[in-house]
């Protein structure tokens, strides 16, 4: 008699799961209960790792290099993993004693079992493990490694200017190091690094007065940063891709910019990071990069480079001192040193987590500064309190943060603005025990009151409420809502001026598949509406995923997201604020397809149009007392808006040997930013196909080198 159980095989890239079965082994070798790695192997044979941190974030960017092997037969599959001491960090004491979990998942069910019992209604996970005792007689080897590489590119632009070539090409090379300092702290640098193969940023048409926060791809700024991420202080995108400082002042009004630098070049960039056996987390993290030019023509013709960003030193230092009860103390500096007169930038935060014996009630918060120092200095604080429960059916809590108006951390990380006065109450039920329609089950209600320090006036008020269930048929839907009353908005006219804001509310359902199904498909439809000339806004967004076999799969995204009737800033006419009522599309369709040769090489494609445009119907003045009156001026041209983006990464990796790999990227890319506009997708398509294209190929080999793998080869020669 034959005997066949079903799993799935979902062969994919390293560090993706997909729609795979998978078994894991979770260690803490200092065994703290607050921090521990992540050792995953699917039933296609591929790997994942992560890092753990005290209050159970994963962190899948952690890579370690290990080995592993998948068996499969008629009873069902079975893996072997080998895991060397040089992957982890523990303490040289003759006798230890390590945290430890085991977990399977089986994709088809969408159940995960866990050796050591997981309850969902406790917060936190790494607190949860096992304990594994008697561990005797190991030493912490030597961890030593080099990753060297070199890479090639060209790149063809038609910018069609005299002196400027169509088709470039360079070549890069450097180094990545890893060195375990001791038992319990590392090192990791990377020399002259090269991140031109990671995906492109999702460029959107932004009509608000607030930056974009975009994704961080490069995984040198991703893998184990979780000390320095403390106090959401550090937004890894300002090291390089964008920086916060461009001086165009010597760009005059009569020049034309002939090429315009965005991205500083990383010169290098080092981490030390690590735990004691006592519990102090300590993180290092030092990062150079090069100026920036920007070439400029003049009226007469004559060539000329202006520095809009000058070579420039980012700095974090981290102490982070565990505590019972999966509790801790946090003290950490961010510092920006520019060359020259530059400004300099320093921010410093205490910052505390504290829980009760049995994880149920917490309190957390801290205290920050900000120091500007240049030609002005400017000083600003802030801080913020949250306390309530965590664990259990019932949670609660209360938050309150408060930033003076000279604080600002932007310089390193991601801030929008400051001088307010936030406070919110949230309160959530939920229910993780499966009845006959349902395995979990999820409501939440939320308010919130703003107001600005300095003048203490009003900002805004706001509720939120909404409810998430996951069926038995492993279906999901969540429905929301929210309302927010007529506010004081201090950041839209740009000028400081208030604009008497209208209330606003929205609804919102969310649908998810089982993705367990070679087909699922899912999405949301949300409606906003702004009490003012009946604003009307729709989302109507589809994602679909196919899995031809275990090799082949596709994915589409489709959204649409009509505005009619809004309201909002467009223009200024000296210190006047202009704002106008407006139609407004975007469209964003987005295409990936991947195809896995064996569970070390693979090749993944990624499709993304963008369109969003803004096609004004009226026009008002600002008045002082921050409402709107008709514009009677002179004819605005120009303040209409039609975006295009177009991206293709394609990128095929083989990992030929532990830590090693090649990796081949094409990528396409084309921008246009016109001021007229057309209603039809069709159109916008094809011009954007049609405009130029940015194309660049890309060839890089990385290899990993053991110290003590060549030390062992010596040996035997």
């Amino acid at each position: 008699m034959t005997i066949r159980i079903a799993f799935h095989t979902n062969w994919v890239s390293r560090d993706n799961i997909g729609n795979a079965d998978f078994i894991s082994i979770i260690v803490d070798p200092f065994y703290d209960k607050m921090n521990g790695n992540g050792f995953f192997v699917t039933a296609a044979g591929v790997q994942f790792d992560a890092k753990y941190s005290q209050v159970g974030d994963e962190d899948p960017n952690w890579n370690a290099v290990w080995e592993s092997a998948v068996k499969i037969d008629n009873l069902g599959w079975t893996c072997e993993m080998k895991i060397p001491y040089s992957a982890l960090r523990f303490s040289g004491k003759d006798v230890q004693n390590w945290g430890l979990n085991f977990s399977r998942r089986i994709q088809r069910t969408n159940i995960q079992t866990f050796w050591n019992f997981v309850n969902p209604t406790v917060n936190g996970f790494i607190n949860q493990e096992g304990l594994w005792t008697g561990i005797k007689d190991i030493k912490p080897p030597l961890r030593l490694s080099f990753s060297p590489y070199i890479s090639a590119y060209v790149n063809h632009y038609p910018a069609n200017i005299p002196g400027v070539k169509n088709t470039t090409s360079r070549f890069n090379g450097g180094m990545d190091v890893k060195y375990g300092i001791n038992n319990s702290f590392t090192l990791d640098m990377t020399l002259v690094p090269d991140f031109g193969q990671v995906q492109s940023d999702n460029r959107i048409l932004n009509l608000t007065p607030f930056e974009v926060k975009f994704n961080e791809n490069r995984q040198f700024f991703t893998e184990g940063t979780e000390l320095f991420n403390k106090g959401d202080l550090f937004y890894s995108k300002r090291i390089g891709s964008i920086p916060s400082y461009y001086n165009y002042s010597g760009v005059g009004q009569n020049d034309k910019i002939i090429k315009d630098q965005k991205e500083a070049k990383v010169l290098n960039a080092t981490k030390i990071s690590g735990r004691t056996a006592k519990g102090l987390g300590i993180g290092i993290f030092n990062a150079i990069t090069n100026g920036m030019q920007t070439e400029v023509e003049d009226a007469n013709g004559n060539l000329r480079e202006v520095e809009t960003q000058p070579l420039t030193n980012y700095n974090i230092l981290v102490f982070d001192q565990s505590l019972k009860n999966n509790s801790s103390a946090t003290f950490i500096h961010t510092n920006v040193l520019r060359q020259g007169s530059a400004y300099d930038a320093n921010v410093s935060a205490l910052l505390f987590n504290l829980n009760n014996k049995g994880n149920k009630y917490f309190i957390n918060g801290g205290a920050k500064m900000s120091y500007l120092r240049g030609e002005e200095t400017s000083t600003g604080y802030s801080y913020s309190l949250r306390l309530g429960k965590q664990s259990g059916n019932f949670t609660w809590s209360y938050n309150q943060v408060l930033a003076d108006d000279k604080f600002d951390p932007s310089d390193m990380g991601f801030f929008t603005n400051n001088n307010f006065l936030d406070q919110r109450v949230g309160f959530g039920y939920n229910v993780f025990k499966p009845s006959k329609w349902y395995n979990e089950w999820q409501s939440w209600f939320s308010t919130t009151y703003s107001r600005r320090v300095n003048p203490g006036d009003y900002q805004s008020y706001g509720i939120e409420t909404g409810s998430y269930v996951r069926f038995k048929n492993l279906w999901s839907a969540e429905i929301n809502a929210n309302y927010n009353a007529k506010r004081n908005d201090f950041y839209e006219a740009r000028n400081g001026q208030v604009y008497k804001a209208p209330e606003n509310f929205g609804i919102g359902l969310y649908i998810n598949p089982n993705r367990a199904k070679a087909y699922n498909f899912g999405g949301n439809i949300r409606y906003f509406e702004q009490q003012l000339f009946k604003g009307k806004e729709y989302n109507f967004y589809l994602f679909q995923n196919f899995r031809l076999n275990d090799k082949v799969a596709f994915g589409l995204d489709l959204n649409f997201n009509p505005n009619y009737n809004y309201v909002n800033w467009v223009t200024s006419q000296g210190s006047q604020a202009i704002f106008s009522r407006y139609d407004r599309r975007t469209v964003e369709n987005s295409f990936d397809a991947k195809y896995t040769f064996t569970n070390l090489m693979g090749v993944t494609v990624v499709l993304r149009h963008y369109w969003s445009d803004r096609r004004n119907k009226e026009f008002y003045l600002l008045k002082p007392d921050g409402n709107l009156t008709d514009y009677q001026g002179p004819a605005l041209t120009g303040t209409d808006r039609n975006y295009n983006v177009f991206n293709i990464d394609l990128i095929y990796t083989w990992q030929f040997a532990p830590g090693s790999t090649l990796s081949v990227s094409y990528k396409d890319a084309a921008e246009t930013y016109d001021s007229y506009f057309t209603q039809r997708y069709n159109r916008n398509l094809n011009g954007i196909l049609s405009a130029p294209q940015n194309n660049s190929l890309s060839v890089k080999v990385l290899y990993f080198v053991d110290y003590l793998d060549l030390k062992k080869k010596r040996k035997r020669v």
